[in-house]
């Protein structure tokens, strides 16, 4: 219930989906498989991104593109059925690699460590490249249980000028058919572990609505800073999974 409390409230933070703490939560503390902690992950994301944005609908509604979103899950639809085939080609150990590199990188461009250059395409020619973006997050979003959250909310607000505080709503609304989409495929394989969505579930929920506060008032640089360093930490701990109680490292998977 603490690791779902925790999700929630990160998911409407930083429009994430929640996946991010779900994923390596129930892999390093309690032991699941990384493909049904993705499912798991999944089916529980819907549900706190739906609960993230009605409370951002609340606050400020003027925060929420939905037009935009639209472009966004063109794209995400196909790339989660995509990411959901492709997760069972695939071996737990290299899932769990891949997903630390990726979102080490991301983390490291938000704190401003890793400065590959970036800027704001024409308003009005960006419509396609939502669509590619959407696509990349729906794939991302099935294959590592993660919601798309941490490719959408960076990419509008590096590449397509938007504030965080748009930036996130914005992505929970994608978040929410996606991760759908990408649960539904992650079921058909039996990687959604029902009797841990019982007990997540109750407290992200909670969590979201504190989340989406916290997200309305805080500045945008500490903001940023705050989900740059969850992502390296979340990063670490997948690629170099520490056994808790136990000061030693395992590389088993």
């Amino acid at each position: 219930m603490v690791l779902g409390f925790l999700a929630g409230t990160f998911s409407a933070m930083l429009g994430i989906g929640g996946g991010v703490v779900v994923v390596p939560g129930l892999t390093i503390f309690f032991k699941e498989d990384i493909k049904r902690s993705i499912g798991t992950s999944l089916t529980v994301v819907v549900l706190t991104a739906l609960a993230g944005l009605a409370a951002h609908f609340v606050i400020k509604r003027g925060n929420i593109r939905l037009f935009e979103a639209l472009f966004i899950l063109a794209g995400s639809i196909p790339g989660a059925r995509l990411g959901g085939l492709t997760v069972n080609l695939l071996k737990g150990v290299i899932l769990k690699r891949l997903f630390a590199v990726f979102i080490v990188l991301v983390a490291l461009k938000l704190l401003g460590i890793l400065n590959f250059p970036t800027a704001d395409a024409p308003y009005r020619a960006v419509y396609p490249f939502l669509a590619v973006t959407g696509f990349f997050a729906g794939f991302l979003s099935s294959l590592f249980g993660i919601g798309g959250g941490a490719i959408i909310v960076p990419a509008l607000y590096l590449f397509f000028g938007f504030t965080l505080q748009e930036a996130v709503p914005t992505s929970l609304a994608v978040i929410i058919p996606t991760s759908f989409a990408g649960a539904v495929f992650h079921g058909k394989f039996g990687n959604t572990d029902l009797r841990l969505v019982k007990f997540l579930v109750p407290a992200a929920l909670a969590g979201a609505v504190l989340g989406a506060f916290i997200s309305d008032v805080i500045a945008a640089k500490a903001l940023r800073e705050i989900y740059g360093i969850f992502l390296c930490a979340a990063s670490l701990y997948l690629f170099v999974p520490f056994k808790p109680g136990n000061p030693a490292v395992s590389g088993r998977d």
